[in-house]
């Protein structure tokens, strides 16, 4: 009777304890979730799996899908896929990726495209496969497949299509043939109870008699063997199948291992994740995931990640186990937390409007209907505090509601709060406090709430304004009405310990430290750049200090005055990037956000592993909407290069940036395709670096290189044969253009020097004509002697004169003797009215000096005819050749009537003088030569003399350098 009395007080009392628990908690891990919105082509999913590349494949029933960590890329039978619907994959040694569709049809993935495999027409033909079979699959490494279909038969089909039937000889038995990691079952024929045999290495092993019908599945986890079957779980045991988990209620759909855990998919209860007990021969459930979901695979990729496929929502996946949500009533909770308090392993949250939960047993829930969210529950003693009068916490045992005003801090003997009945901050002693008058400050200048403040020593109490921290003094028990400014920063909130001390801490101007004896403010550790957008800060149990910034969660410990960072928790692996508040205890982390709370188990925390997360997929070129072959040279044609890139980091998006070369721009992305259109000739060579959890950038590396051609135009070769016949046809015109220059010039020069001779021959005429007068006149007055020297002269002149007038140039010594010869031969005509003198130092003058002929005579005539002859006594001649700056300087200077009487006289008197008038076209005609030019010069010689001023001729005339052989 007692104890049915006992018991029944017991139930009641425990239905009174459940009838009180308003809300279940518990905590769900933060899946991440991949649906249709996300790029899937269905919910409906059968397999997952990540191949040796990093990819991870999906199996769906509306193609296959692979992810590359960036986007979901679609295959279906328009692009390689033999079905678009496919149950299994599996992976070759060579790195190719097989699928095995609804239809018996084999597809395979390799070198970066899908394809159906070459020997599908064998396998229709020798296996009449249908639809909704049962098939198994394994690749060797000579890339021959072992084929097999469920209750029919299996074959083995080599890399040259050469078909065998593996299982002509077998009975009808159920048969489990292992190849390597790869077990592939098969039924001889449909029976209900059958004998089942394990081939290993071409041993037969009996495992005893099992029912094989549904789908079939077996499966290799530390040794042991497992196999599915009529939507049931067993194990080879010692020649007989054992029944592991007996789920009345829920069909086994999926079988996956890894090295760890074996994982069993249910329907519409999740997955389920064991170890084995090779003692017990047991399966220890470690983990339930998805319950209310059902789960076809399961699989743990190379970074941990828990990838999870689905009948009704597609793909889930866990990325660290150490992340949890907190669910109410199994829904994950997504309301803004405002606070969260805790005392030991007692944790409240305290909701934005009005509502506190509990986190720990019984699970109490109080909503009150009403804002009250500037109210949080202080930790103190075992309990909680929290201001008397504002909501009845009578059924919450461990909340002190007796406080006198709203508590804020708690210190070694007392609790501080602010009243708003008596407007004062109070320190509060049990049933006694000291009340600190605040009225007055309404009357500063200063503005703001009064929330957050620290009284230290009971001698200034450091108060938080709009405009910064202010310290007031105290007095007797009584704030002062003058204040210091300490920090003008806009602060969000202060807290103190007596390891770290005051700080104060703002979503705008970061952390700062405030020493409260000198008042003086700093930068809270600027060496650890926690960064100016601090959300909360928390001092735990072993005086260590988490601080919220906008990198994410810092865990700082002090050691010998030298602060370090002890661990760092990047904010996109939670749930929400907006914290609020948090509170950690024994290594647990308890955040508090805009959407719910999370709990983050330090310990379990994957570390960040430092490699290069992200590799070269593909590079595929086009032009004129047509691809081009792939090839590290591209033509110059092409209009488009997609490039692709995978992640290794599957459970995070890569924020990279790339570039092409040294000198161009970084360009800042996120995707996983980098597109170039109408690319430019030249080598391309891809440059990345990746941004890591502290938003720094690591070492870039070089993960591909291509070319694009130039145009055919534009290549070395063209460019080549452009010059060489660029050159050639320089060569050839400026071959023509200095023939033609030199014809020209030659006809020129053979111009003038026909002019010149022209010339010359036309002085003789006028010479000789005068010379004849003269040996006339001898002969008229009987002066025969005279004649006949005359005449000898005469005769010697003209023999200069003809070999002179048939050459262009003539050396200053022929020119000198004819000259000298002409004026004798005046000097015997005029009667000796004249003397003469010529100068010429033939040593000074370069070797073998040449001028034109007949250049000087002419104004050697014109000084004896029209300057001498008018003078009858004292006339003079005088010619004198010399060099000045590299010029033959020829004077031919008299002491006649002058040049321009003598002008006059020839006016007057009608006469022509043709020899000057040659002369000067001559030189007109020789102007053109050589780098000098000709010139005369033409004065009177004495201008104090005005009967006889003389003239004075100066001719300038270039050297021309010949040869004796001229």
């Amino acid at each position: 009777m007692i104890k049915y009395i006992l018991s029944g007080l017991f139930f009641i009392g425990f239905a009174g304890f459940a009838f009180t628990q308003k809300n279940r908690i518990s905590w769900e891990y933060n899946y991440a979730h991949y649906g249709i919105e996300n790029g899937m082509p269905s919910s409906e999913t059968y397999q997952v799996y990540q191949d040796k590349s990093g990819l991870l494949w999906i199996l769906t029933d509306r193609g296959v899908v692979r992810y590359d960590g960036f986007e979901f890329h679609k295959y279906t039978v328009e692009n390689g896929l033999s079905d678009n619907v496919n149950f299994r994959v599996t992976e070759d040694e060579n790195g190719g990726v097989w699928f095995i569709g609804f239809n018996g049809l084999l597809s395979v993935f390799k070198n970066g495209k899908m394809q159906a495999y070459q020997y599908n027409h064998l396998l229709e033909k020798t296996i009449p496969v249908g639809r909704n079979t049962i098939i198994s699959l394994h690749v060797k490494k000579d890339n021959s497949i072992v084929y097999s279909v469920f209750r029919k038969k299996m074959i083995e089909v080599s890399s040259k299509g050469k078909v065998r039937d593996l299982s002509a000889k077998w009975k009808n038995n159920a048969y489990f043939i292992e190849f390597g990691n790869d077990i592939l079952c098969l039924q001889k024929k449909n029976l209900t109870n059958v004998n089942a045999f394990l081939i290993k290495d071409n041993k037969w092993i009996f495992s005893g008699n099992i029912l094989l019908t549904g789908t079939t599945r077996a499966k290799k986890y530390k040794g042991q063997r497992f196999v599915t079957s009529n939507y049931k779980l067993y194990f080879f045991d010692d020649q007989k199948f054992k029944r592991m988990i007996d789920y009345p209620q829920h069909e086994v759909i999926g079988l996956d291992s890894d090295e760890r855990f074996l994982y069993v998919g249910l329907y519409k209860n999740g997955l389920k994740k064991y170890t084995f007990d090779p003692k017990t021969k047991e399966l220890v459930l470690v983990q339930h995931y998805l319950p209310n979901y059902s789960v076809t695979s399961a699989y743990t990729d190379s970074k941990g990640t828990l990838w999870i496929t689905t009948l009704e929502k597609g793909l889930f996946a866990v990325y660290d186990e150490a992340f949890k949500q907190l669910a109410v009533n199994e829904k994950k909770l997504t309301e803004e937390i405002r606070f969260i308090s805790g005392n030991k392993n007692k944790i409240i949250i305290n909701y934005y409007v009005g509502k506190w939960q509990q986190l720990y047993p019984p699970f109490r829930c109080k909503d009150v209907g009403k804002i009250v969210h500037k109210y949080n529950l202080l930790p103190v003693k075992e309990g909680f505090a929290f201001e008397r009068g504002v909501i009845d916490w009578s059924d919450w045992k461990d909340v002190d509601a007796t406080y006198f005003g709203n508590p804020v801090y708690e210190t070694r003997n007392s609790v501080v709060g602010f009243s708003r009945l008596t407007y004062e901050i109070v320190e509060m002693k049990g049933t006694s406090y000291v009340g600190y008058d605040i009225n007055h400050i309404d009357r500063s200048k200063l503005i703001g709430a009064y929330y957050w403040f620290y009284l230290f020593q009971n001698k200034k109490m450091f108060i938080l304004f709009d405009e910064g921290v202010f310290v007031f003094d105290i007095e007797n028990s009584e704030l002062k009405e003058n204040y210091r400014p300490v920090l003008r920063k806009r602060i969000n909130q202060m807290e103190y310990n007596e390891t770290w001390g005051l700080l104060a801490y703002s979503s705008l101007a970061g952390l700062y430290q405030i020493n409260m004896d000198d008042e003086t403010p700093s930068k809270f550790a600027p060496h650890l750049h926690l960064g100016k957008q601090v959300s909360s800060i928390f001092f735990d149990e072993k005086n260590r200090l988490w601080v919220t910034g906008d990198k994410g969660v810092f865990l700082l410990v002090k050691k010998n005055g030298k602060i370090t960072v002890d661990f760092f928790l990047n904010k996109k692996l939670l749930s929400s990037a907006e914290i609020t508040d948090l509170y950690a205890y024994n290594d647990v982390l308890y955040v508090a956000t805009k959407f719910g709370v999370q709990k983050v188990e330090i310990a379990k925390v994957k570390k960040e592993r430092k490699h290069f997360p992200l590799e070269l997929f593909s590079i595929r070129a086009f032009a004129k909407n047509e691809e081009i072959p792939a090839n590290k040279v591209y033509p110059a044609k092409t209009d488009l290069i997609k490039i692709t890139l995978s992640s290794k980091d599957l459970d995070k998006h890569v924020e990279y940036r790339y570039r092409f070369g040294k000198d161009e721009t970084w360009i800042r992305s996120n995707k996983g395709e980098i597109i170039l259109n109408n690319p430019s000739d030249g080598e391309f060579n891809l440059e990345i670096s990746c941004l890591n959890t502290f938003d720094q950038w690591s070492k870039s590396r070089i993960i591909g290189r291509f070319s694009v051609e130039k145009i055919i135009f534009l290549r070395w070769y063209f460019i080549l044969l452009y010059i060489i016949l660029l050159l050639l046809l320089f060569y050839l015109v400026l071959k023509l253009s200095i023939q033609s220059v030199n014809k020209k010039n030659y006809m020129l020069n053979r111009m003038m020097e026909l002019e010149q001779m022209a010339l010359s021959a036309q002085m003789n005429p006028h010479f000789i004509f005068n010379s004849l007068n003269s040996i006339h006149s001898f002969l008229l007055y009987e002066e025969n002697e005279n004649a006949e020297k005359y005449l000898l002269r005469f005769a010697k002149l003209i023999r200069q004169t003809l070999t002179n007038s048939r050459v262009t140039y003539i050396t200053v010594q022929d020119e000198y003797d004819a000259l000298k010869n002409y004026i004798l031969l005046e000097c015997m005509r005029f009667k000796n009215k004249f003397s003469f003198q010529i100068e010429c130092n033939f040593s000074q003058l370069p070797y073998y000096p040449c001028i034109p002929p007949m250049l000087i005579q002419p104004y050697v005539e014109n000084a004896i005819i029209h300057g001498l002859t008018k003078r009858t006594v004292g006339a003079e001649l005088l010619v004198k050749f010399y060099m000045e700056e590299g010029m033959l300087k020829v004077i031919i200077q008299d002491n006649g009537i002058g040049y321009a009487e003598s002008k006059k006289n020839k006016r007057d008197t009608g006469h022509k003088s043709y020899g000057t008038k040659i002369t000067e076209e001559r030189l007109k005609s020789l102007q053109g030569k050589g780098k000098n030019s000709y010139s005369v010069t033409i004065s009177n010689a004495d201008d104090s003399d005005s009967r006889f001023p003389g003239t004075c001729v100066i001719l300038s005339i270039p050297i021309s350098i010949h040869s004796k052989s001229m």
